[in-house]
């Protein structure tokens, strides 16, 4: 069961990464944005599942998240890139745990998250080497 949501995510995350990369739109405002929406699902299961504690601790994380990709939009795309790739992480952590969204979700989140930072990463090197 969590193998293949990890899978689909990452798969998503690769082609996204690949259509911004095509159209010339890997830029440090959109990427910003890619990590506060992935942050805003697990406020938005929160409330969903009507639990005061978990609204309130998805909301603080929503905000450092927020935070983190204002703050790391300044940096450039590496700072993003390490900013999803710790959603990922967190995303994996909350799959051990009684999460308030959908059974596969942290698999799927976790591989979207950590692919499209990785991937990040990656492209900067390339155009680093040419």
């Amino acid at each position: 069961m969590i193998l293949l949501p990890a899978l689909i995510g990452a798969a998503l995350a690769a082609a996204t990464v690949w259509l911004l990369s095509r159209a010339g739109m890997v830029r440090s405002g959109i990427v910003a944005l890619v990590v506060i929406a992935v942050a805003g699902f697990w406020p938005l299961f929160a409330v969903a599942a009507q639990d005061d504690g978990q609204i309130v601790l998805h909301m603080t994380l929503f905000a450092a998240f927020a935070a983190a990709a204002v703050f790391s939009s300044q940096i450039g795309i590496a700072g993003l890139a390490i900013a999803l790739i710790a959603h990922g992480v967190l995303d994996a952590a909350l799959f051990t745990t009684a999460h308030p969204g959908p059974l596969w979700w942290p698999a799927f989140c976790a591989g979207y998250d950590v692919t499209f930072g990785v991937m990040l990463l990656f492209s900067l090197r390339i155009r680093r080497s040419t």
